[in-house]
């Protein structure tokens, strides 16, 4: 076989959303974050990059105004099989919600082994042994994604939920394609959506320290399709202020396949590390 299994990185995009229980006013500045993320079924790793400016907004009265803020920068997802690089801005205009719109250029490449693959259709198989048989390309294209979060915490308890909304316009527009970030099959001009929930209890909570647990439901969609993968989990996040400039933040997760075409009924496992920096 020309690969042991074909590369998907379907990782807990939701993690960089996951709320904090406590209201912190946001400090200006030229912020650099990067995390390495990683996942189990289907196997998959990226590296995530993002160069922001950060500008709090004029504050209202009371709690809910104090991290009131927007993000403006780059943004860059590269794995074995892809690039996605682009512009986004983050807008938390009030505590319990956040929207956060990106452009992306992704460029597909088969120099390691992975690549564009081609399908017929939404039927198409695209499990690991199927697209191991199918030949690899490049291609290159556009992702459109908006993604509007609602949050909220009550003492130690924390909720959030973000949909994530994406559009692909890849290779000529026609025909269909195995895309694999999410891991599923759609048109080469389609819609994509996503939908992470989050409650979580915080256990430490202090100034420069948090630790969180709790349950994640994912929730993928393919509306022209019909396609859907559901997946449940435990999840555990650290954070770490190391210096008025330095973060740390890492979260593991473990769970089961509720539904999906390959994987129902089979453990998912991801993880993610990072640190975010401000430059000045």
């Amino acid at each position: 076989m020309k690969k042991l299994c074909a590369i998907a990185v379907a990782i807990v995009a939701g993690f960089a959303l996951v709320p904090t229980l406590e209201a912190e006013s946001p400090i200006k500045g030229l912020y650099l974050d990067q995390n390495l993320q990683a996942g189990y079924n289907p196997v998959g790793a990226q590296l995530v990059t993002k160069l922001y400016y950060r500008l709090p907004l004029p504050e209202g009265e009371g709690i809910l105004w104090e991290s009131a803020k927007i993000d403006v920068g780059l943004a860059n997802s590269l794995s074995p099989a892809y690039d996605f690089v682009g512009a986004f801005v983050d807008i938390e205009p009030i505590a319990i919600f956040d929207l956060e719109l990106k452009a992306q250029r992704a460029v597909y490449f088969d120099a390691l082994g992975y690549g564009f693959q081609d399908l017929g259709g939404y039927g198409s198989d695209f499990s690991a042994s199927a697209l191991s048989d199918l030949p690899d390309g490049n291609s290159a294209g556009w992702i459109l994604s908006a993604a509007p979060t609602l949050k909220m915490a009550v003492g130690r308890l924390a909720f959030s939920n973000t949909l994530h909304v994406n559009y692909f316009d890849v290779g000529d527009g026609h025909g269909y394609f195995y895309e694999t970030y999410g891991n599923c099959v759609l048109a080469k001009r389609d819609l994509e959506l996503f939908n992470d929930a989050y409650l979580l209890w915080s256990f430490v909570r202090s100034k420069d320290r948090s630790v969180m647990a709790g349950l994640n439901e994912s929730i993928l969609g393919v509306p022209n399709s019909g396609y859907r993968s559901q997946i449940l989990e435990a999840v555990g996040v650290l954070s770490d202020k190391l210096s008025d400039r330095l973060s740390f933040y890492g979260a593991l997760t473990a769970g089961i396949y509720l539904e999906d075409e390959n994987f129902r009924g089979k453990p998912r496992v991801s993880g993610i590390i990072g640190a975010a920096y401000r430059l000045r």
